[in-house]
């Protein structure tokens, strides 16, 4: 048993680092184009670096012929978040390189050459120094939207030779302190928290606009700046007010003596991008119009990115029917300071995935457009090279090769200096490491859980994996030199999705998966494992039981024949997302049992049970002893049932806790009397100081005291 113990935990670093350093690549979170090239940066690895790729119009065909990375290049660097290409110039910026860079390239021949960097005088590692970059002329614009704790700053470099000085620094209005009585208002999970200034910026002429988006609540702000020499000037910020959650300033483009602004959250996430003319006697932009989507629904996201040129103007709504859309619209510059709109379709390939988010980024030139996929093929990202012709647009989809981990086996690898080749350690050793290529994930999946089986005939280990759209067993018996044995994928007619997860009775594994359709439980027979001969197979399920569609979790009572699906949805019986009970005697012919749902918790008062633990109770309260006894983690609270009569089952107890943010998991202790749960929200959002594990006194299940 301890050899199994040990072969899992050396597998449990890829649920860590594999979703960080496969999945999020960030491909396409930039583009640009310039003359037959396009540019497309991938800033999200943690590992290997960021990287640019290169696309060359070769024949009509487009072909990626470079994939540049910083002369310093580091794992993590953000090489790629934001990218400006002008003739033989390339500027590329890298947020987590040490204080935040933009790196300069020049055309060398048909290769690009790194040929100089440029930083701020008094930058940190908090300000994400180049999270936009606009060049005009010789002056260069450089967001750092976490300048001062996300209230943002905008960095003004001119070229000075062939150097590139610093000449100023703008920033917004610094955020009004909360009233002293306002009670504190958690911090958010994910997101920066602040007004962001330098989150979008554009500029013409002497005149340029930056954008400050997470201002009041999220509503948004545009500051106007006039140029002097080497000082700038605040001349207008606008609007007045705005709609909390509306992201006004996200997205800025400056046309024909117009500004473009989108708020791609207005309008209960429909988007729209508002039209401000510049008065040169007062200085002031004035509304104009506001361009929407005329297939407007929530979510939509219209204003994301915007470009325009000529009579065209190209607006990204990387929500419009699950997979994005461009909405094009006719423009003409009327001379006198104004535009006149006209007609708008909508511009892209036909299908699309969900979640691909087409035309969150976006560039144009003349003939050519490219659009950022940064949700694509699994959220690494792809991108849609886009070439006008004489029946419309021809679309080219370019994607990035997978990276990923290096595999670390063959020998024990122990903590030195804190170090174990490129992961920080502490008190813990690594048997080996199997990186998801080498378990049968392809690019963008990701790892969500794990569960083990030994085999009782042949004595071998296997760790069970879940992958984002299947399932990777892996023979650990050498915890030195494990040995990937084989997938299976997930159930026919299903769609993909972050969660998956496994338990095992005897033989017999049972697979659920939550978000993902008509799923199901899928019934695979572990004895077949042994066919394997020292090529990877690919399994089938050996059996399916279909009165559910998604799960969350499958909880498994090892000591009877029960299995407890959890937060079911989408279809079937979810017994409101507590406890569906499948009788599994029978391993592969599972039978529906019952229900039970405590509808004195959960966040909609259904009983919704985000994970359980089902036992054979043999604990101090001797009213329950010999019962099977249930103890969900339900959102709210914490749920104890006697569930011995699966048609009659019991609330036996129910209790909640101090600053409940999403109850998530829990486990006895051998001895039945008490139970460690984790809260999974009240950290990161700031509920509690440090960490938190909640510890119930369970010796009475009807009255558990914390």
């Amino acid at each position: 048993m301890k050899r199994l113990t040990i072969a899992i935990v050396s597998l449990l670093v890829i649920v860590f680092f594999v979703p960080l350093a496969e999945a999020q690549t960030g491909f396409s979170r930039s583009v640009a184009v310039s003359g037959n090239e396009v540019f497309i940066g991938e800033p999200g690895n943690n590992v290997p670096s960021g990287f640019v790729y290169i696309y060359r119009n070769q024949n009509g065909t487009w072909v990626e012929v470079m994939a540049l990375t910083a002369a310093d290049a580091t794992d993590g660097d953000g090489f790629g978040t934001a990218v400006v290409a002008n003739g033989d110039e390339l500027l590329v910026s890298a947020v987590r390189a040490g204080q935040g860079v933009v790196y300069i390239f020049n055309r060398d021949g048909r290769s690009w050459v790194q040929t100089g960097t440029i930083a701020a005088a008094a930058s940190n590692t908090d300000e994400s120094f180049g999270s936009s970059l606009v060049l005009v002329g010789d002056t260069l614009y450089v967001g750092a939207s976490g300048a001062n704790s996300n209230q943002g700053a905008t960095y003004v470099f001119e070229r000075q030779g062939s150097s590139w000085g610093e000449i100023g620094r703008l920033e917004g209005d610094a955020p009004e302190a909360a009233p002293e009585d306002a009670e504190p208002q958690p911090r958010r999970r994910r997101g920066p928290v602040g007004p962001r200034f330098g989150s979008a910026i554009a500029a013409e002429g002497d005149y340029v606009l930056i954008g400050a988006p997470g201002t009041n609540r999220g509503a948004g702000v545009v500051y106007g700046f006039r140029r002097d020499g080497d000082s700038f000037e605040r001349i207008v910020k606008f609007p007045e007010e705005g709609t909390a959650g509306a992201g006004f300033g996200g997205a800025i483009t400056m046309y024909a003596g117009s500004a473009l602004i989108g708020s791609s959250g207005a309008n209960g996430g429909v988007g729209s991008v508002a039209v401000y003319l510049f008065d040169e006697e007062s200085e002031q932009w004035n509304s104009s119009l506001s361009l929407q989507p005329f297939d407007a629904t929530s979510g939509v996201g219209f204003g994301s990115s915007i470009v325009a040129a000529g009579n065209e103007i190209f607006i990204g709504a990387p929500g419009s029917g699950g997979g994005g859309a461009i909405y094009r619209f006719d423009s003409h510059d009327t001379g006198n300071g104004q535009i006149n709109v006209g007609g708008v379709s909508k511009v892209g390939p036909g299908s699309l995935s969900g979640r691909a988010q087409f035309a969150s980024t976006l560039a144009f030139n003349g003939d050519v457009m490219v659009a950022g996929m940064p949700g694509d093929d699994r959220g690494s990202g792809t991108a849609m090279i886009m070439t006008r012709g004489y029946n419309g647009w021809n679309h080219t989809k370019v994607l990035s090769e997978r990276k990923g981990l290096p595999a670390l086996t063959g020998e024990l690898m122990e903590c030195t200096d804190g170090m174990i080749d490129r992961y920080p350690c502490k008190g813990v050793d690594i048997l080996s490491f199997l990186p998801m290529r080498d378990m049968g994930g392809g690019r963008g999946m990701t790892t969500n859980d794990i569960w083990g089986w030994t085999d009782p005939e042949t004595g071998r280990d296997y760790a069970l994996v879940c992958m984002t759209e299947k399932m990777s067993f892996v023979d650990v018996t050498d915890p030195y030199n494990p040995v990937f044995v084989g997938t299976l994928d997930m159930h026919e007619g299903a769609r993909p999705a972050t969660w998956r997860d496994v338990k095992v009775r005897a033989d017999h594994a049972y697979i659920v998966s939550d978000g993902a359709g008509e799923h199901g439980v899928q019934v695979f027979d572990l004895t077949r494992l042994r066919e394997f001969a020292g090529e990877a197979i690919v399994f089938d399920e050996d059996a399916h039981y279909g009165l559910i569609d998604s799960a969350h979790n499958i909880v498994i009572n090892e000591d009877s024949a029960f299995a407890f699906v959890v937060g079911a949805s989408g279809g079937g019986e979810t017994c409101g997302g507590g406890l569906h009970m499948v009788n599994i005697e029978d391993p592969q012919q599972p039978a529906f049992a019952g229900c039970f749902a405590d509808v004195t918790t959960g966040r909609r008062g259904t009983g919704y049970s985000h994970d359980a633990q089902c036992v054979i109770y043999n604990g101090p309260d001797t009213r329950y002893t010999g019962h099977e006894i249930c103890f969900g983690s339900n959102e709210t609270a914490l749920s104890i049932a006697d569930v011995t009569d699966k048609r009659n089952p019991v609330a036996v107890g129910m209790s909640t806790y101090p600053n409940v943010a999403y109850t998530h998991q829990g486990w006895l202790t051998e001895d039945h009397e008490y139970f460690y749960m984790n809260d999974e929200g009240d950290e990161p959002q700031g509920l509690v100081e440090g960490t938190r594990t909640l510890v119930w006194d369970v010796r009475e299940l009807d009255d558990p005291v914390l």
